[in-house]
C-alpha cells in the first residue's frame, strides 16, 4: 500500500481491514506550489497536505469551492497530515465494516469476501458510502486528474474515477498514483458553495454533502450553467443533472432554489448509513441544497458587482 497522509490508511490497519505486506512512503517526493498550467487551469500536487491547499492564495483566488470543503475535513490535524490526492482516494465506510471484527460481525460481509451484508441483511451487494468532503467541488470544478504508472501517464475528468462500486471504488490499477489535479478557470462570472451535514461537525465523515456551482449568463438574472453534486449518499458521488437543468430555467430566486431542493430530493436515492435513515437523508437534502444555492448566487452576484 502507498502511504502519503495516512489518515486513512493507518487506522484501517489499526482495524486489521487491510493487512499489507509492505508500506511504502510517498512522503519522500517532492511537493510543488500550485501552479497555472496552459489555458490559464490551477495545476495542484496531489501530495499537498489539505491545509496547505486551502490556505494557498491562488487557490483561494482561482478555487475557493475547493477551499471551503477543505474546510469540513476533519479536525486541524487531519488536515495538516491527509493530503489532497490521499482526500480523492478515501476508502467507501460502513458502520459495520470500519471497526475491528475479532469478537462479532465474525461472518464475512461483501467487502470482506462474504456473501452478506450487515447494514441492509436482505441486499445483494455492497452499499459502503464514499464520503470524501473535497470530492464534490472538485467534481463542480470540472476537475481532472493526472494519473502516472511506471510507463505512461493519462488524464481523466476527476467525475469518471468513481466506479459507484463499493468494493472496487476507484477506477485505478494497482500501478497508478494520482499525480495532479487539473482546475480550469471560468470565462464567465461564477459563484460557489460547498454544505455539510453531520452530528459533529468536521470531526465526523459526513451524513450528505453538496457542492454547488452556478454560472451567470452574461445578460439578465439568470445561470447559464451549474453543477450539484452530492457526496455521502451512495457509494460514489453523484450529480443532480435534472436539477442542474432546472436551474436555468428561469431568472435565480428563493422560489427557484427551494423548487431545485425539492428536485435534487426526489432524484437522489441516498442508501442509509451510519445511523441515518432515508427519509432524514431526503430531508436533509432539501435544506443542504437550499443553502449553498443561495450563498453561490450571492458571491456570484458579488462577483458580477466587482
Amino acid at each position: 500500500r502507498l502511504a502519503a497522509g495516512g489518515t486513512d490508511l493507518f487506522p484501517r490497519m489499526k482495524l486489521g481491514l487491510t493487512q499489507p505486506e509492505v508500506v511504502v512512503s510517498l512522503k519522500g517526493l517532492s511537493i510543488d506550489s500550485p501552479g497555472i498550467a496552459e489555458g490559464g487551469k490551477l495545476r495542484l500536487n496531489a501530495l499537498m497536505p489539505l491545509a496547505d491547499v486551502a490556505r494557498n492564495p491562488e487557490v483561494r483566488q482561482k478555487a475557493p469551492l475547493l477551499a471551503e470543503a477543505i474546510g469540513s475535513v476533519g479536525s486541524n490535524q487531519i488536515r495538516h497530515m491527509g493530503t489532497l490526492g490521499g482526500n480523492i482516494c478515501l476508502e467507501n465506510r460502513c458502520s459495520y465494516y470500519n471497526q475491528s471484527h475479532t469478537f462479532q460481525f465474525v461472518e464475512p460481509c461483501f467487502k470482506r469476501n462474504g456473501s452478506r451484508c450487515y447494514l441492509i441483511p436482505k441486499g445483494k451487494k455492497c452499499v459502503a458510502v464514499f464520503q470524501a468532503d473535497t470530492v464534490p467541488a472538485l467534481i463542480c470544478l470540472d476537475a481532472k486528474v493526472l494519473i502516472t504508472a511506471a510507463d505512461n501517464s493519462r488524464q481523466v475528468l476527476l467525475e469518471k474515477l468513481y466506479t459507484g462500486d463499493a468494493l472496487k471504488p476507484l477506477a485505478l490499477s494497482q500501478d497508478e498514483i494520482i499525480d495532479r489535479v487539473i482546475i480550469p478557470q471560468p470565462e464567465t462570472g461564477r459563484g460557489t458553495a460547498f454544505s455539510k451535514f453531520s452530528l459533529r461537525g468536521g470531526l465526523e465523515f459526513a451524513a450528505l454533502t453538496v457542492a454547488v456551482r452556478l454560472d451567470m449568463a452574461d445578460k439578465g438574472d439568470g445561470c447559464a450553467a451549474a453543477r450539484i453534486t452530492v457526496g455521502a449518499v451512495s457509494s460514489g458521488p453523484v450529480r443532480a443533472r435534472k436539477a442542474e437543468k432546472a436551474v436555468s430555467a428561469e431568472p435565480l430566486s428563493e422560489k427557484l432554489f427551494q423548487e431545485i431542493a425539492e428536485i435534487v430530493a426526489a432524484e437522489i436515492h441516498p442508501v442509509m448509513h451510519h445511523g441515518y435513515s432515508i427519509p432524514f437523508l431526503k430531508e436533509c437534502l432539501k435544506t443542504q441544497t437550499y443553502r449553498p444555492l443561495v450563498r453561490a448566487a450571492e458571491r456570484a452576484g458579488n462577483h458580477r458587482e466587482g
